[in-house]
């Protein structure tokens, strides 16, 4: 008996500790609890920067000091590489075929000499029809009453794009530029040490609308074939050329795409809606080239940059319907009316003396005039030129066009802004390019942080689509002032 005990006493030391086993499960459950911890204290923040911009200020200060911090520890070629505002576009990366040739940007000079066909804008500001055919522009001088169809609509819901959407959106452009130029290289840090920039934040001022587009697809290539056979050509713009210099869109694009977009322009130029491609094109190609002529054209404001149709057969394009703002009704005495605003909006600019000038003076009557409010053609020129409630879209593009009526080359630029889809504008002054978005400054009173800005301290300005083949804005002269 003494014998057993003695024997079970060994066994219990001697028998080896059971571990505890952790089973998997618990360490997921966890890690996803972690992680959900994680999500939900950003959220929190992102709230109270939400509600109180001065929070955001000091979040902002504090994330700026630790990376100024990071950098002074490593090369400053590293610190270039690692930043948010680096762009570093490469245009192999958007090429639609091997077969796209490269095709440069015609140069200075070359865009000097008098070419017949060539639309563009003259420094006299007094004979510029920006964006029309030069056999077709005429400056209506009894132009009819205005009447402010934008102003007077009643407000509606727009459907605000995220920019999640918008990414899922993007259209490939059909880049055929190959220079350095269209990569945009974040300006040295050691050039930001001589000044503090604060901009106002904004939120809730980005409603760019992209491209819609219905696609109807044909069951069969008969009916395709009759479809295309019924519609013609319409206007072909032949002979038609767009100076780089005010047009950087159309020269983004390889030869066929440039003969559709001259094509698109032409017949919307002269209200035609519908016609068959001049060329074959896909889906992708039709869209994009839609955008380039938008983007370029902010005269065509009858033009509703949010929706066509197009009638498709096996992956190509056999027809094209274009859209026009319902709301306008008459476009002749629309025209009318808005070039009449336009020169009455620039009477005062044009005796001014430097370019810098007329573009402080467009920016702050743009701000003085209009109110940020949706209405259904919040985005056409129009509701900014003739109307006075517009969204960021409907300030950009009166921008554009009031400057290049001036004679200074000036772009609509699109991308995110402020997490959502935003236009604003690049502006050439002095040789220079700038970064302006009057949608911002439009504040009570108006105010210039986003003013003249070059694209490393262009805040919560992301470029997207074919604006990132637009110039790079690398100069400081007007930070500060």
């Amino acid at each position: 008996m003494a014998k057993k005990e003695e024997q079970g006493v060994e066994q219990e030391v001697q028998a080896p500790k059971k571990k505890k086993k952790i089973k998997k499960v618990d360490v997921a459950q966890n890690l996803l609890f972690a992680i959900l911890g994680i999500i939900m204290g950003l959220v929190a923040i992102i709230g109270l920067c939400a509600m109180n911009p001065d929070l955001t200020n000091v979040v902002s200060e504090i994330l700026i000091a630790a990376n100024e911090a990071e950098e002074a520890n490593r090369p400053v070629s590293d610190v270039a590489s690692n930043s948010t505002t680096s762009y570093n576009f490469d245009p192999e990366k958007f090429r639609v075929s091997d077969d796209i040739e490269d095709s440069e940007v015609p140069s200075d000079a070359e865009n000097e000499e008098d070419a017949e066909g060539v639309v563009d804008v003259p420094e006299n500001a007094d004979n510029s029809g920006v964006g029309t055919e030069t056999t077709e522009v005429a400056n209506t001088e009894n132009a009819a009453e205005n009447e402010d169809n934008a102003g007077n609509t009643d407000s509606v819901e727009a459907e605000e794009t995220t920019l999640l959407d918008a990414v899922e959106q993007a259209i490939t452009p059909l880049v055929t530029i190959s220079s350095d130029e269209t990569t945009i290289e974040p300006v040295s840090t050691s050039d930001m040490e001589e000044f503090t920039y604060n901009p106002e934040v904004v939120y809730d001022r980005s409603s760019y609308a992209e491209l819609n587009p219905d696609i109807i697809e044909l069951p069969s290539q008969k009916q395709a074939e009759q479809i295309a056979n019924s519609a013609g050509y319409g206007e072909t713009g032949e002979g038609l050329d767009f100076n780089a210099d005010f047009y950087p869109y159309y020269n983004m694009l390889d030869d066929n795409s440039k003969a559709l977009y001259r094509q698109i322009y032409a017949n919307a130029n002269a209200l035609n809606k519908s016609f068959r491609p001049i060329v074959q094109t896909n889906m992708k190609e039709l869209r994009n080239v839609i955008e380039s002529v938008t983007y370029d054209h902010p005269e065509l404001f009858w033009l509703d940059t949010t929706f066509y149709t197009e009638y498709d057969w096996d992956g190509t394009a056999v027809k094209l319907e274009l859209s026009f703002y319902d709301s306008l009704g008459d476009i002749t005495p629309a025209r009318n009316a808005f070039e009449a605003n336009a020169d009455k909006l620039i009477e005062g600019a044009r005796g001014l003396s430097s370019d810098y000038e007329k573009e402080k003076y467009v920016h702050d009557i743009l701000a003085d005039k209009l109110n940020y409010k949706h209405n259904p053609l919040d985005q056409s020129a129009y509701s900014a030129i003739v109307g006075n409630n517009t969204v960021c879209a409907g300030y950009a593009k009166a921008f554009q066009y009031l400057m290049q009526k001036l004679g200074i080359p000036t772009y609509l630029c699109v991308g995110a802004g402020a997490f959502q889809l935003h236009g604003w504008n690049v502006t050439r002054i002095n040789g220079n390019y700038y970064n302006v978005d009057c949608t911002w400054d439009d504040q009570d009173p108006t105010i210039y942080d986003y003013f003249n800005l070059p694209d490393s301290i262009n805040f919560m300005h992301t470029r997207m689509f074919q604006s990132v083949n637009l110039p790079a804005c690398d100069d400081f002269s007007f930070v500060g002032q």
